[in-house]
């Protein structure tokens, strides 16, 4: 009887050596989403009709003229910066559809240029200059806007 139940044990394989598991994790790291919130506009002041061009530097820090905007997101993170290609700016008045009625921006620039990176706190101020042609002598008087977009992407 003893030799039946050792040929018994040694001839079924332990349910050990059959079947294994472990366990995982499922992880997710959640970054602060980037956001661009606009200070200040682009002013370019009052100027007379036949004035030549005007340039507003972005500067280094938030002035009458530059427009400022705060970048925030994940602290320390390097982002990239997108300003409007020239063509894509032109303020009006009057509805424009006119060179008299329409004056083109061109040549956007930003402090800091094409890319930047949050600080600590995960902010960071972005400011923005431009040109605006000079003003042809016909010029029609009148306020003068459009708008431009600023993007910011990690």
């Amino acid at each position: 009887m003893k030799s039946l139940l050792l040929a018994l044990v040694i001839a079924l394989p332990s349910v050990s050596a059959l079947a294994a598991s472990d366990t995982a994790q499922a992880l997710q790291i959640v970054e602060a989403a980037l956001a661009i919130t606009k200070q200040s506009d682009l002013d370019f002041g009052v100027a007379a009709q036949g004035d030549g061009p005007k340039t507003v530097p972005s500067g280094s820090s938030e002035d009458a003229e530059n427009a400022s905007f705060l970048v925030t997101g994940e602290p320390d993170k390097f982002y990239s910066i997108a300003l409007p290609n020239d063509g894509d700016v032109n303020m009006v008045t009057n509805g424009g559809g006119s060179q008299e009625t329409t004056i083109a921006v061109t040549s956007f620039e930003s402090s800091p240029a094409a890319s930047g990176q949050l600080d600590g706190s995960g902010q960071q101020e972005l400011f923005v200059g431009a040109t605006r042609d000079a003003l042809l002598p016909n010029q029609q008087a009148g306020s003068y806007a459009d708008t431009f977009t600023v993007t910011v992407l990690y």
